[in-house]
C-alpha cells in the first residue's frame, strides 16, 4: 500500500514538473535586440510586445548604429537608423525580400524612390522607415497668388530679387540666402549628387597632391556636380555684396527666422519639414510652406532612416515580425495615439519625428494631426532617392563641410576655383586624421 502511494505521488510530481516545463516553453518569448538612434522607438516596441506572446523586442539606443555595426562581434537582431545607405554598410545586411513574399508586406505602400535606395543589386537589404526634407516658408499674405507647390532655384532667385529693398545703401528687406542655414546648403549639394563617399582603395600612407587624380583621395566627390551646385548657391544673391548681407543679418537676425518672415524682413526662410510642424499652431497658421527643388526633385535632408537585419544576427523571425508590424499604417497610427496620450506631440512629429515612408500615413494620419500639411502634400514622383552618404557623415559635415561651405559662399570672387579650393581645404582637414578616417582604416 505504501509503495503504491509513493509511486502515485512520484508520478504526480513528475507530471507536475513536465507540465511546468511545457508551460515555460510555451511562454518563452525570444527577445530581439534593436539598435536605433530614435529613442521614441521604445513606444513602438512596447505596443508590439503587448500584442505579441511569441516574440519580444528590446530597444538599445545607439547614437550611430551604422558605425557601430562595423566593429560589432554580436550584431543586434535589427538596426534602424541614419547613414545606412553607403555600400560598405549595406553589405553587412541580409536580404529582406521575404517580408514581401512570406510576410505579405506591400511594397506599393512605400515611396518608390525610397524603397529602391535600399536595394543592393536585386535584393532589398534595407527598407525605408522615415525621411525629412527642406522647406521654404513664407508669409501667407505674400502667397495669395501662389499656385505652385515646388520652387526651382530660378523662381526663388527672381522672387528674392523682387522682394529685396535697399535704402540709403542699406538692405531693409532681403528675399533669401542659403547662407542663413548651412544645413540647407549642405542638402543642396547632396541633392546635386556631389557624392562625398569614402574611397575604399585609398591608402592612409598616401598624401595626394592637389593636381592628383581624385581616385587617390580618401574621399570621392564629383567635380562637375560640386562646381555646379556651389554656383547655384552663389547665384541666389549674386547682385548683393556679402558685406551688405552680413550688415543686414547683424541688425535683424536676433530672432527666429519664421518671425523675420512674419515681420516682412525676409521673403523665404529655409527650414526642415519636421521643424516647421513643431512650430506653435498659431504660428503655422500664418505661414505657408513650399518645396525647393533641384532637378525637379525635393531636397531631402540627411535624416532618412532605414531598417535592416545584420548578417550573423540572432532572432531573425522576431526581427522580421517587428519590421512587418512597424511598416503597417494602422500600427503607426497606434504609435501616434500613444505619443499623443503621453503628450509628446508636437515635440515629435509622429512616430519617427518626420515623414513616414508609408504614403498612407502622411496622407491621413499626419494630415489629421497637422492640417497645414494639406497646403502642399508630398508628391511621390518628386521624392528622390536619398544620397548614399557614409556613416561618418555627421563628423565630416560638422567639422569640415559646413566650414568650407560658409567660406565658399562668403567669397563669391573665388567661384572660378571651387574644386581647387575644396581640395586645399580637404587636404588640410584630412591631415588632422579625424577619428572616422582612422576607424575606417
Amino acid at each position: 500500500m505504501y509503495r503504491r502511494c509513493a509511486f502515485g505521488i512520484g508520478i504526480s510530481i513528475l507530471a507536475l514538473i513536465i507540465s511546468l516545463l511545457c508551460t515555460a516553453c510555451v511562454h518563452f518569448t525570444p527577445s530581439a535586440i534593436i539598435w536605433t538612434d530614435m529613442p521614441e522607438l521604445i513606444i513602438a516596441a512596447q505596443l508590439f510586445n503587448r500584442e505579441n506572446d511569441h516574440y519580444a523586442i528590446d530597444v538599445e539606443y545607439k547614437a550611430y548604429p551604422a558605425s557601430e555595426i562595423n566593429n560589432a562581434t554580436k550584431p543586434p537582431s535589427l538596426i534602424i537608423g541614419r547613414y545606412m545607405l553607403s555600400n560598405p554598410v549595406m553589405k553587412k545586411f541580409t536580404s529582406l525580400d521575404e517580408l514581401f513574399t512570406k510576410y505579405y508586406l506591400d511594397p506599393n505602400d512605400m515611396y518608390p524612390a525610397l524603397l529602391n535606395a535600399g536595394k543592393l543589386g536585386s535584393r532589398h537589404v534595407l527598407l525605408p522607415v522615415s525621411f525629412d526634407c527642406d522647406l521654404i516658408i513664407e508669409n501667407k499674405s505674400e502667397t495669395a497668388r501662389a499656385g505652385t507647390a515646388m520652387l526651382d532655384s530660378e523662381t526663388i532667385r527672381q522672387a528674392s530679387q523682387a522682394f529685396t529693398r535697399i535704402e540709403d545703401g542699406k538692405i531693409t528687406s532681403l528675399g533669401f540666402s542659403p547662407r542663413w542655414d548651412l544645413s540647407f546648403a549642405e542638402n543642396w549639394l547632396l541633392a546635386g549628387n556631389v557624392g562625398f563617399a569614402l574611397n575604399q582603395n585609398w591608402k592612409p600612407t598616401s598624401v595626394p597632391a592637389l593636381s592628383a587624380d581624385i581616385s587617390l583621395w580618401p574621399i570621392l566627390w564629383n567635380k562637375q556636380n560640386l562646381e555646379k551646385s556651389v554656383e547655384g548657391l552663389l547665384s541666389f544673391n549674386s547682385d548683393i555684396r556679402v558685406s551688405e548681407q552680413d550688415a543686414f543679418a547683424f541688425v535683424y537676425f536676433n530672432k527666429p527666422g519664421y518671425q523675420l518672415v512674419l515681420e516682412g524682413k525676409v521673403l523665404y526662410w529655409p527650414m526642415k519639414a519636421s521643424e516647421f510642424f513643431k512650430l506653435p499652431r498659431s504660428t503655422r497658421e500664418q505661414l505657408r510652406y513650399r518645396f525647393p527643388t533641384v532637378e525637379h526633385k525635393l531636397i531631402l535632408t540627411s535624416d532618412s532612416r532605414y531598417m535592416g537585419i545584420p548578417k550573423g544576427s540572432k532572432n531573425r523571425k522576431a526581427a522580421l515580425k517587428f519590421a512587418r508590424w512597424l511598416l503597417v499604417s494602422s500600427n503607426q497610427e497606434k504609435i501616434w495615439k500613444e505619443m499623443e496620450s503621453q503628450q509628446l506631440l508636437p515635440d515629435y512629429v509622429g512616430a519617427f519625428d518626420g515623414f513616414s515612408s508609408i504614403m498612407q500615413v502622411n496622407e491621413t494620419i499626419l494630415l489629421r494631426y497637422f492640417p497645414e500639411y494639406g497646403q502642399n502634400p508630398l508628391l511621390s514622383a518628386a521624392i528622390p532617392e536619398p544620397a548614399k552618404i557614409p556613416d561618418y557623415w555627421e563628423d565630416f559635415s560638422r567639422d569640415f563641410l559646413h566650414h568650407w561651405l560658409e567660406s565658399a559662399m562668403s567669397n563669391p570672387e573665388s567661384r572660378g576655383a571651387i574644386d581647387q579650393d575644396f581640395r586645399i581645404a580637404l587636404e588640410k582637414y584630412v591631415g588632422t586624421m579625424p577619428d572616422w578616417l582612422i576607424s575606417n582604416h
